[in-house]
């Protein structure tokens, strides 16, 4: 279903944008129609290039203090979605550009492909876990996989010699 909507973007939304442009240049002529595609364009890089630096920022403030920085990089990586939507010619691509270099907009959009990404992993993860084959069953507790034992962290303690304490070995 989402090959589907993909391959329909991608073979819609140029003639879409084509048809516009046709209908633009013939209401205002070809040389503004043109000005305007480029005109969008740069401004886009330029709003992109600017917010870019606000995000590397927010990044690197999170990360000094200890959080994970995933606004930040969900941010940008709708920021680089945004570069690539300026630099495709036409004026549809442009506008959805637009409308995601709008910081509450961006957000908000972002919010809402993270859950539907949670959704569709959580449904993957189920399917995964009750399914009957072989592959794909969770480990018992009898099972050959899981490897039982003890562990001491030598790290926390100071090192002691093995056997009595002498530090020689029982053999010489």
């Amino acid at each position: 279903m989402l090959r589907l909507a993909v391959g329909l973007i991608f073979v819609v939304v140029p003639m879409l944008e084509l048809l516009l442009l046709i209908k633009i240049g013939q209401s205002i002529g070809a040389l503004p129609t043109v000005a305007l595609v480029v005109g969008t364009a740069l401004t886009g890089a330029f709003i992109i290039s600017r917010q870019s630096l606000t995000v590397v920022g927010r990044s690197l403030e999170a990360l000094s203090n200890g959080r994970t920085p995933v606004e930040p990089v969900l941010d940008g990586l709708f920021l680089l979605v945004a570069g690539a939507l300026m630099l495709t010619p036409g004026l549809i691509t442009d506008v959805v550009a637009l409308a995601l270099l709008v910081p509450p907009l961006r957000r908000r959009i972002a919010r809402a492909a993270m859950r539907w990404a949670l959704r569709r992993t959580q449904a993957h993860l189920e399917t995964f876990t009750t399914d009957a084959g072989p592959e794909r069953r969770r480990p018992s507790a009898g099972d050959s996989s899981i490897i039982e034992g003890e562990f001491e962290r030598i790290d926390e303690r100071p090192l002691r010699p093995r056997g009595g304490g002498s530090g020689r070995s029982r053999n010489s």
